[in-house]
């Protein structure tokens, strides 16, 4: 028997171990191919779901729904103010021209002045002084002494002084002059993650949550989807209530009758909380799972694409958005992101805390196990990458 160059029997086996090795990854990148080809028929192009809307009640629960629309009809019928109303701690700027211009009149000014408190120039011929209402809604001015001021406009403040300066023989047509110099009373508070947080006053009448939003600058930035408006009592006391969670992008977008639902009317003692974006946790076969921060404007394709894509075994069309709105209330959305690609579907906004999960296909887990398998082998055996 010839074993031909000292190569003997064993290099028939060789060939027949190498040729085996080939047969399996042809036969896995053949069934790969296989199921890369097959799809499943693509539904006609016809209305986005529900699921993807982005209306009222995407971050709203139904407690928030309820409280929302009894707040914004309560406070639709209350009388609409005639401007800002002074209340305890604001400060007020008083001028009363010609009030020390008479002779006669600066030795009173002065002793009066001595026991009430402001200290006026004497001779000057305006009277200005800065006046803070004490807690019991006064101030003091004078010659007429303690005036009552809470609960009146600046007009009416003008009005009374007038009154009370002809009634004691002080001046005969005065001329007042009331501005409030720093609002502290009738104030909403709005913090959170807007440009300038700080206390608002409501100084125009039918004043809305959207308006303090931005008169505080609009959201900052890493402001997340809803806003949390925690209303006052009737009497300006804070309010036991749990805060209602508004929808920031309807908010900002509302426009008649739907305004007037989902933007209610801000009172003295609001408190406006526009919370940061927080994070949303991507799970399921994507190539980077894990939790994201959620940016202005993210969407459902947007957090996957951040996770660096889906896998080949990805079932894309029935990708679930889980929402927790409550403790005891939640929402499931569904997203095509195929249909969303090819523009069939509208993208779905996210918010904080929002978890998404891309199931598997079941015709495509099969051959992405064997071609997972066959690229191992390749680059255990081999050595050598495949692409």
């Amino acid at each position: 028997m010839t074993r031909g160059n000292g190569g003997g029997p064993a290099t028939p086996r060789r060939n027949r171990a190498v040729g085996a090795w080939w047969w399996w990854v042809a036969l896995a990148v053949a069934v790969v191919g296989v199921g890369c080809g097959a799809h499943r028929p693509t539904a006609p192009p016809g209305p986005a779901t529900a699921s993807a809307s982005t209306g009222i009640g995407d971050v709203m629960s139904s407690r928030d729904r309820t409280g929302l629309e009894s707040l914004a009809q309560a406070r639709a019928a209350l009388p609409a103010s005639d401007g800002y109303r002074v209340g305890p701690d604001d400060l007020l700027d008083v001028r009363v021209p010609d009030l020390l211009d008479a002779a006669p009149l600066a030795g009173a000014v002065r002793s009066v002045a001595a026991a009430a408190g402001p200290s006026p120039v004497a001779a000057a011929p305006l009277f200005q002084e800065g006046l803070r209402v004490n807690g019991a809604g006064d101030v003091t001015l004078p010659l007429i002494g303690r005036v009552p001021v809470a609960g009146h406009t600046t007009t009416e403040i003008e009005h009374d002084l007038a009154r009370r300066f002809v009634a004691a023989g002080v001046l005969r047509n005065p001329q007042v002059s009331v501005q409030v110099a720093e609002y502290r009373s009738r104030v909403v508070a709005v913090v959170g993650s807007v440009e300038r947080p700080g206390l608002y006053p409501v100084t125009r009448a039918g004043a809305t949550v959207a308006d303090l939003v931005w008169a505080a600058g609009g959201p900052s930035k890493d402001a997340g989807r809803f806003v949390e408006l925690a209303p006052a009592a009737a009497d300006g006391a804070r309010s036991a209530d749990p805060p209602v969670r508004l929808d920031l992008q309807v908010l900002q977008h509302a426009t008649g009758d739907d305004a007037v639902r989902v933007n209610p009317r801000v009172a003295a003692g609001d408190v406006i909380s526009v919370p940061a974006a927080g994070s949303v946790l991507v799970a399921g076969w994507v190539d980077k799972p894990g939790s994201y921060p959620v940016t202005r404007g993210l969407t459902a394709s947007g957090a996957v694409a951040a996770a660096g894509g889906v896998l080949f075994a990805a079932d894309k069309e029935t990708v679930t958005v889980r929402r927790v709105l409550a403790p005891s209330e939640e929402r499931s959305f569904t997203v095509d992101l195929t249909a969303v690609a090819a523009g069939r579907a509208p993208d779905l906004a996210l918010a904080d805390g929002d978890v998404i999960t891309i199931p598997a296909a079941p015709g495509r887990v099969v051959p992405w196990a064997m071609w997972t398998v066959a690229r191992e082998m390749i680059h255990v055996g081999g050595n050598v990458l495949l692409f």
